[in-house]
Parts: C-alpha cells; structure tokens; sequence
C-alpha cells in the first residue's frame, strides 16, 4: 500500500490468485483508500468470483484469455471514466495538531508517532473524515468493525478514552469530545 502512495498508478490490474494476500484482498485495501480504476484480470469464469470482485471495488472483470485489444479498450474506457470523475480520496487526513497517514496507519501529534491499536486507527480515522461532526454510537461500532448490537456504551467510552489519553501523553489537544447520549466528535 505503500508503493500505491508514491507510485500513484493510474490503473491497477490484478489477479485473483497472486497469492497472500490474494487479489481480492488486495482490491478490498485499496480500494479504502484510493478510487484507481481496477481491472480483474483472471481465469476463473464463476459469476460468484465476479460479483465478489465487483463488490470489493473491482470496476471491471476479465477472464484469461482476452485479447490485447479488448484488454486495452477496457484500460481506456477505465482511464477515460476515471478522468471525468474527478479527484482521489486523501491519504492524509489533518485536524488540529493530528495527522492521520491512511497508508502507513499512522497518527502523529505534530512530529511525534503515536501508536494506536487498529480499532483506535479506524476510531480516530472516522472522526477526521470531518472533525467537529457528531457520529453516534452506531456508526463509531461500524467503522472499528463491532456489529452495534453487540458493543456496549462502556466499551466504546474505553476505546475513546485509551485514544484521547495516548494523543493527550503525545502533546496533543483532547481532541476527542463524547457527546453524551449521542457518540463522540473530533473537537
């Protein structure tokens, strides 16, 4: 993911099996954090395998053998529709005195890393996407992956609270607000 950042493609083609992770995983990753055009290119002809690439984030799903002039056609077609949609998603996010790299997964306070679990990542990266906004409950046990049904209000006051200390020891404002009876907001 790291090379996608620096490298900064156009279009990624990718095959199902390329091994560990495989190209749907790597489709599903990428596509959280940048909109390239995709094209699967692969041998398996089975509708689920698409539908399952398309969900993922797939735009388009070739089976081998395709000639190199359809497979060029769907490029162009990819890279015309990509231009005529406009601009990519950030990869830093930026508030106050955090900065959010949604490559590495890294949070800094101003020059200082400070290191976060992945559900505090996906925590403070849904209340960067737009600090001062209210999420509630629901939609914070969403984005760190608990099912809402399942997550109490003391467990997501605990991922709040263990976030807002670690940015706090690093220097940082408490960025974090709970707003009670509701969720929480990136102050």
């Amino acid at each position: 993911m790291v090379k996608l950042a620096s490298e900064k493609p156009n279009l990624i083609i990718l095959d199902i099996g390329i091994g560990q992770p495989d190209g749907l995983e790597v489709c599903r990753e990428v596509r959280k954090i940048s909109e390239v055009p995709i094209i699967m290119l692969t041998v398996r002809e089975d509708e689920i395998d698409e539908a399952m690439c398309l969900a993922a984030g797939a735009n388009d799903y070739l089976t081998k053998p395709v000639s190199k002039t359809i497979l060029g056609l769907r490029v162009a077609n990819q890279l015309c529709t990509k231009k005529s949609n406009g601009s990519e998603k950030p990869t830093i996010l930026k508030a106050s005195d955090l900065t959010l790299d949604l490559l590495t997964r890294e949070l800094r306070v101003g020059d200082k890393l400070v290191p976060i679990t992945r559900t505090e990542f996906d925590f403070i990266h849904l209340l960067m996407e737009e600090p001062n906004r209210v999420f509630t409950r629901a939609q914070v046990s969403h984005a760190i992956g608990i099912s809402a049904e399942f997550t109490s209000d003391h467990l997501l006051d605990t991922h709040a609270s263990r976030l807002r200390i670690k940015i706090l020891n690093a220097g940082g404002p408490r960025a974090i607000s709970a707003v009670r009876a509701v969720g929480y907001r990136l102050i």
